[in-house]
């Protein structure tokens, strides 16, 4: 789904209404007037806010899952996937000195599921499917209700080699959404693949025995993201990379309930697109 604010065209930026009733010979392109938010790639994110062309998006995803199935300790898991998703967003501008200030913000949940299907004693394959609906609230909204996917199939390769454990990720996803009747729809691949390392701090922590991991991703959309911009041609992402780590435990643990909880903190940025973002451990 794309939120759409829109918002009014100044003529101080160099347009006037006439030119709604030029001649198409001498008619000039009009400027974009039209600031979307990206849903489909705050739906991809997770956690974690981005600012472009005086827009801020800040996504918070709750990841709650619940084990539905397990055939062993080494065999098939089937998880149930119950995210829930709060997204706020400001737009901001002063194009000829008069401020233009937009704010919205939305609800969506997406529940799925996934599958963890052990290829190997070391490689794990992770099909999932989810979808849901999200809803905005504010002002300048045109459709506030929207069908939101994500789908697809993430690869994991473990690997101890002395005190550190080396994980390789890959993924292919899509992500789309669509307005609910008349409105926007949207859907882009991402080709994924990323590298992990961890090592055991050398303390304990209780019966904690924590870890720190390294990880670093490449990210690449065949299908270039948009991102508007007021009075500017729209951004278009095709490659991100993103540098992050986390920290949790080296040995299996329960914390609040959680099983074997990790946390971090994490940059993703390319052509003209940096974002921060909250992680909970390899992406894959």
């Amino acid at each position: 789904m794309s939120l759409a604010l829109r918002l009014p065209l100044l003529a101080a930026a160099g347009t006037s209404n006439f030119l709604f009733m030029q001649h198409p010979a001498f008619a000039q392109p009009l400027p974009n007037t039209t600031v979307s938010v990206n849903y489909s790639y705050a739906a991809l994110l997770g956690f974690g806010g981005y600012s472009v062309g005086g827009l801020r998006a800040s996504a918070y995803t709750l990841p709650l899952s619940l084990r539905l199935y397990e055939r062993g300790r080494d065999g098939w898991k089937v998880n149930l996937l119950l995210p829930l998703q709060l997204g706020l967003y400001d737009f901001e501008a002063n194009p000829d000195g008069r401020r233009l200030k937009v704010s919205q913000w939305s609800l969506a949940a997406l529940p799925g599921a996934e599958l963890h299907i052990p290829v190997t004693d070391s490689l794990v394959v992770k099909p999932f499917a989810q979808g849901g609906v999200g809803h905005a609230f504010g002002n300048g909204i045109s459709n506030a209700d929207s069908w939101i996917y994500l789908a697809g199939v993430r690869t994991r390769y473990e690997r101890q080699i002395g005190n550190y454990r080396l994980a390789i990720g890959n993924g292919m996803v899509l992500t789309g959404s669509r307005d609910m009747g008349p409105g926007q729809r949207e859907d882009y691949w991402s080709l994924q693949a990323a590298v992990e390392i961890r090592r055991p701090l050398q303390r304990r922590i209780g019966d904690l025995v924590p870890d720190v991991g390294l990880y670093v991703a490449e990210y690449y959309y065949p299908k270039a993201l948009r991102f508007d911009r007021y009075l500017r041609s729209p951004l278009r992402v095709t490659n991100q990379t993103e540098i992050g780590f986390s920290i949790g435990s080296s040995e299996p643990a329960r914390i609040f309930g959680i099983a074997n909880p990790r946390i971090g903190a994490s940059v993703i940025f390319g052509d003209g697109l940096t974002v921060y973002h909250v992680n909970f451990g390899f992406p894959f």
